[in-house]
């Protein structure tokens, strides 16, 4: 079951939104770290590559369609509760105000 993180990442979305237009051309995955509070930007394939084997392949679909139509996939990490978890933005959400995930 999926946790709602929708008020961390309103929180953060001025901080990712600044990371995509730095790195938006390398199409990165995007971490937010909300025990740590950081905004991480980083390789989307290498990040991939280093989570859990289980979910990799899938991940890496969803990332290749998320970029292929401009979109962003950020991933929410809460050491407290042992999560990892990603959403997707798609073009159309990525406005200053903070979007709905994609279903």
């Amino acid at each position: 079951m999926k946790r709602d993180y929708t008020k961390e990442i309103a929180e953060f979305w001025p901080t990712i939104m600044q990371a995509l237009n730095d790195y938006g051309d390398k199409h990165p995955v995007i971490e937010c770290d909300i025990v740590k509070r950081q905004v991480l930007a980083w390789s989307g394939q290498e990040y991939i590559n280093s989570i859990s084997e289980r979910t990799r392949e899938a991940t890496r679909r969803q990332f290749r369609r998320a970029t292929a139509a401009g979109g962003i996939m950020v991933f929410i990490r809460d050491s407290k509760n042992r999560v990892l978890q990603s959403q997707v933005y798609m073009p159309d959400d990525t406005s200053e105000s903070k979007p709905a995930p994609e279903a």
